[in-house]
């Protein structure tokens, strides 16, 4: 991919976050940032002609400023100097107050929302047993009709990726819509208060414990509850897994070092230029499926100061019941759950096979059950994140590390952000987002076409070219990391095994 992205409606980037109240286009962001600029420039200019003024004469005795009409130049440049520094700062003020406004209004709005949401669903918890009264003819006859469906077409229940895939192809453009996400963002953040209201919790004790108070009901242990009522069923079950290594037959590519492959391992290490932005980083993650490589792993530097870029893929199965792919349904709500994933734990077995080393900085890079991987890999303290960068991940209740620049990419149109809820954590990280489909029609040939890593790439493009100081800080902050010399990268597999 190459070239700019064409301009439109579906390229205004929203940027928030980043330990600031303002919430605005990058483009006015970073209008404000020149218009701060040019202040500083007019009121530099201002300080040394007041330093010119007040030299009275040149050691001859002659007037510093020259002939007779140089005083009057000097008295009209610092007055043009003076208006362009109140004008400047007028037109900043009122920009950022213009983001400010729109920040306080959207954190009401979430506010409100959340609390809205967390009322309904201590409502719908308290009324359960009789909705599930009502809704059993409906549920019967779809279990009946499920089950009939399987005997004529001789497909297994748990044979679900292919079923998934066309359910949301069918529903894509519904699925699809900014306002049903953010519904989904605020239903699924309210599961916890349903299951307290279910337990008679009052709603008052239960809005204290969640998201909306001291954050030890939400949605981690919702998942957690879900995934240990599956289990005993044989679903959604963890199990062990290994890393292979995807690299083609030993070729050296220079004298060993540190943390390299033993010469004798059978694996070469491919060239690789460092990522120079948004639009790199996102290219680079894995497309994931099955028998494919589901982590890449960069290494740049010497012998005594590498550093790292781990790009993780997507989910890539389904079905409730684990097969080999450790990158299922099981990792996704294992890690949503915060249960170490069989995805997370393969990513780490991959790097540390691969050299990485306690001290050494790492950069974790994900999209969708990737991106929070990579968050969660930031948010351990297992390794020295230096910086991360997610894509399309349901990253909003794990918080990040606050010493580590943070990026979170998410398509307003995108479901699957909005499955990790609100945001819970206290942490800086800058946030990205993007209506894709703002004036384009929605592809039905794809299921949540706006998750497409593909997408998600080209959000990455305008990123790279958008003036936004704070985007701007963490391309700089990525090259001073990795530097400018090429690097060696390899490919990862994570397979599950047999639980024994």
């Amino acid at each position: 991919m190459t070239g700019e992205p064409p301009g439109g409606p579906g390229d205004a980037l929203i940027v928030s976050g980043g330990g600031s109240t303002l919430v605005a286009t990058d483009t006015l962001l970073a209008e404000a940032a020149r218009l701060r600029l040019l202040q500083g420039d007019a009121e530099d200019w201002l300080v040394r002609l007041a330093r010119i003024q007040s030299l009275d004469s040149h050691p001859s005795g002659g007037p510093v400023t020259g002939g007779p009409g140089a005083g009057i130049s000097v008295f009209a440049a610092r007055s043009a100097l003076v208006g362009v520094a109140e004008r400047s700062q007028t037109l900043a003020d009122a920009l950022i107050e213009a983001a400010e406004g729109y920040g306080r209004a959207e954190r009401l709005r979430d506010w409100a929302a959340g609390l809205s949401g967390a009322w309904l669903g201590s409502t719908l918890g308290l009324l359960a047993p009789l909705l599930a009264l009502a809704a059993m003819p409906s549920l019967t006859a779809a279990a009946v009709g499920l089950l009939l469906r399987g005997l004529v077409t001789g497909r297994h229940p748990g044979d679900a990726t292919a079923e998934v895939g066309a359910w949301f192809r069918a529903h894509a453009r519904a699925l699809t819509n900014p306002v049903l996400v953010a519904l989904v963002r605020v239903i699924v953040s309210s599961a916890d208060d349903a299951a307290a209201g279910r337990a008679g919790v009052p709603f008052p004790v239960s809005v204290a414990l969640g998201d909306e108070g001291l954050g030890l009901l939400g949605v981690t242990t919702t998942t957690a509850g879900l995934v240990g009522l599956a289990r005993p069923l044989g679903l959604l079950r963890e199990t062990p897994v290994s890393v292979e290594r995807l690299d083609g037959p030993a070729r050296a590519l220079g004298p060993p070092h540190a943390g390299a492959a033993p010469s004798g391992s059978g694996h070469r290490s491919r060239p690789v230029a460092p990522p120079s932005g948004f639009g790199d980083l996102a290219a680079r993650i894995p497309s994931v499926s099955e028998g494919a490589p589901q982590v890449r792993i960069e290494r740049y530097g010497g012998p005594d100061d590498a550093s790292w870029v781990v790009y993780i893929g997507g989910t890539a199965a389904w079905s409730p019941v684990p097969g080999e792919q450790p990158w299922d349904l099981t990792s996704n709500l294992a890690a949503v759950a915060d249960q170490g994933s069989g995805s997370y734990r393969a990513v780490v077995q991959a790097m540390r096979e691969a050299g990485v080393a306690p001290g050494d900085p790492v950069v974790p890079v994900g999209h969708s059950q990737g991106g929070l991987v990579a968050a969660q890999l930031a948010a351990s303290g297992d390794f020295n994140t230096v910086a991360v960068a997610t894509f399309g991940g349901p990253t909003a209740q794990v918080t990040l590390p606050a010493d580590a620049p943070a990026v979170t990419v998410e398509h307003t149109d995108d479901l699957i952000p909005a499955l990790g809820g609100t945001v819970t954590g206290d942490d800086e990280r800058l946030v990205v987002r993007r209506e894709v489909f703002a004036e384009v029609e929605v592809p039905l040939d794809r299921p949540l076409p706006a998750h497409a890593l593909t997408v998600y790439r080209e959000t990455g493009l305008l990123m790279d070219g958008s003036e936004e100081p704070r985007l701007r800080e963490f391309r700089a902050t990525l090259g001073e990391i990795l530097g400018t010399q090429a690097g060696e990268s390899s490919r990862w597999r994570g397979i599950r095994l047999a639980d024994g």
